[in-house]
């Protein structure tokens, strides 16, 4: 027997608000992924796992049965006074499933909660650069998505410079920041720092300068943004299948239509009118050959050749209207607006008003109110916000993690010593390979740096892969480095049941950096520095190996 949508609705509603069953183990895995806290003294027991409810039928945690669980889990005799920092993490669970839901107040609620409940472990060191950036961090969410953006932004600063080296947290603070920018007005971006650490991140940057209406910030991004263009016509089931080509010719096209409006604004013309040509061009020499079999229309929820058409045309008319505007060929541009409705955008903004500057001021009333996309912004940036919570969750740091990390890597932190003092700082020196890291020197001159940790933070896994690239370019006599390539990997453990997955936990993680170290003053906006990385990051570890031995 099949049963509807409804059915399904009705019971994962009715099992969220089922009372607490007399065994409420569950309730806590529920809630924040881990295990009943037995006797532990931090009730810490067990490594976060995914809930079952983000697998079958939804793609995601179901904020109503978290909160559930959350509530019953706190309430629970199974959760001893002492377990501080378990509590701590249960309702950092709830308040972020409360973000999820939409309702920020009781979010704020929880993270008050979970403040007054730290007590002294908000003294800790480790605790405040996991957990108390964590609780920074959906605070910040919180308020911005409430539109307290003078409460949101400094606590998304203060977060960003906490944890400069992690790509969650870069990731989480620009998306905040990102959201108190003032929609045509140039400021500072939130996302050099993330595309420092990640170079997909670059590619971000420019869509999200696009998305504020920078658009002299577009065009100077562009130079240093790599397209993965197909290099032959594309399989038909590439976009049903993803595969490396057909998401470069997206992302190809996603970029050239926003440089070439972007060149427009800026009075480029030429330069407009080149993107799009070339855009045309690559999409034509990219496209397969007709076959009998109509498979351009079938995806998996994704692209279809379709859909990048309908986008080309709508986004290739948009860019075309300004280059009217600019041109002052007015009907021209007029007419490209109405034979296609514009996204709502930024572009479309800019465009409105620069038509409605352009037309005589009898017709000026005939250009449309940017107040309806101004909202669909607004909505957007909504949506942005509430899809970073999960990476707002830090995995909670201790001293116990960092003694388990440094087995895997013995020489690294004894090598912290006062070297280069002609340098005037502290440096590591050089360091062997140890069991836990690789690192390769390629033909082109990179290094490719990786390192593997079972440590329960995927963020101590980046630093200190990050941290040992930038030895390795002090070994080179370069006082800084560029990540060229970058690839994080989650190993896990998934139990099913009937063949259906049911829970996965982390066993470890792997960062892989391919650098390229530099000379000072070459790539300033992609070029990391080796001595504050080795500075900032080196010292963490190297004092609790000394509190150990």
């Amino acid at each position: 027997m099949q049963l509807g949508g409804g059915f399904v609705l009705f019971a994962l509603g009715a099992l969220a608000a089922t009372p607490a069953l007399a065994s409420d183990k569950q309730d806590f895995e529920t809630c924040d992924g881990r295990v009943h806290p037995g006797k532990q003294s931090d009730g810490m027991r067990g490594e976060a796992s995914e809930s079952a409810y983000s697998f079958g039928l939804s793609s995601s945690r179901l904020p109503a049965v978290v909160i559930g669980a959350c509530t019953r889990a706190l309430a629970s005799p199974r959760l001893l006074p002492t377990q501080t920092l378990r509590r701590v993490h249960l309702l950092r669970a709830r308040a972020a499933a409360q973000l999820e839901s939409g309702d920020a107040a009781k979010a704020l609620a929880d993270l008050d909660l979970a403040q007054a409940a730290a007590g002294g472990l908000a003294a800790d060191r480790f605790y405040r650069r996991s957990m108390g950036v964590s609780l920074d961090l959906l605070r910040a969410l919180a308020l911005a998505n409430s539109g307290d953006m003078a409460g949101a932004l400094p606590l998304a600063q203060a977060a960003s410079a906490a944890r400069p080296y992690s790509v969650d947290v870069q990731r989480v603070a620009a998306t905040v920041l990102q959201a108190g920018r003032p929609i045509g007005t140039p400021s500072p971006s939130p996302w050099s720092a993330g595309a420092r650490l990640t170079p997909q991140a670059a590619t971000l940057a420019l869509v999200k300068e696009a998305e504020i209406g920078n658009f002299a910030g577009v065009v100077a991004l562009y130079p240093g943004i790599k397209i993965d263009w197909p290099s032959a016509p594309l399989a038909p089931m590439s976009f049903a299948m993803r595969d490396v080509g057909s998401q470069g010719l997206v992302v190809g096209a996603m970029v050239s239509l926003h440089v070439a409006y972007a060149r427009a604004a800026t009075g480029d013309v030429a330069g407009a009118r080149r993107d799009l040509a070339d855009l045309r061009s690559r999409v034509a020499a990219a496209r397969p050959a007709p076959t009998p079999q109509a498979t351009s229309t079938f995806s998996f929820g994704g692209m279809t050749w379709e859909a990048l058409d309908r986008f080309l045309d709508v986004r290739g008319r948009q860019v075309e209207a300004r280059i009217a505007v600019a041109e002052a060929r007015v009907p021209d541009a007029i007419a490209a607006l109405v034979a296609a409705p514009m996204p709502h955008d930024a572009a479309t903004i800019e465009l409105l008003g620069a038509l409605k500057a352009a037309v005589p001021a009898k017709d000026a009333g005939l250009v449309p109110d940017v107040a309806s996309f101004s909202k669909e912004l607004a909505d957007d940036r909504q949506k942005a916000l509430k899809a970073v919570v999960s990476d707002a969750l830090l995995a909670p740091e201790t001293p116990r993690a960092v003694v388990d990390y440094e087995r895997a890597r013995p020489n690294i932190l004894g090598a912290l010593v006062g070297g280069a003092l002609s340098l005037g700082t502290s440096l590591l020196g050089g360091i062997d390979r140890t069991d836990g890291f690789r690192t390769k020197v390629n033909p082109d001159g990179t290094t490719k740096v990786e390192f593997i940790g079972n440590t329960p933070s995927s963020a101590l896994v980046q630093e200190m892969t990050l941290l040992r690239a930038a030895e390795v370019a002090r070994a080179a006599g370069k006082p800084g480095f560029v990540i060229v390539e970058r690839s994080d990997y989650t190993r896990r453990l998934t139990t099913s049941r009937g063949g259906m997955p049911i829970s996965s936990v982390a066993q470890g993680f792997k960062t892989e950096l391919t650098i390229r170290p530099v000379d000072a003053g070459i790539e300033p906006e992609r070029a990391l520095d080796a001595i504050a990385i080795i500075d900032a990051l080196g010292p963490l570890y190297y004092e609790e190996k000394q509190k150990k031995t």
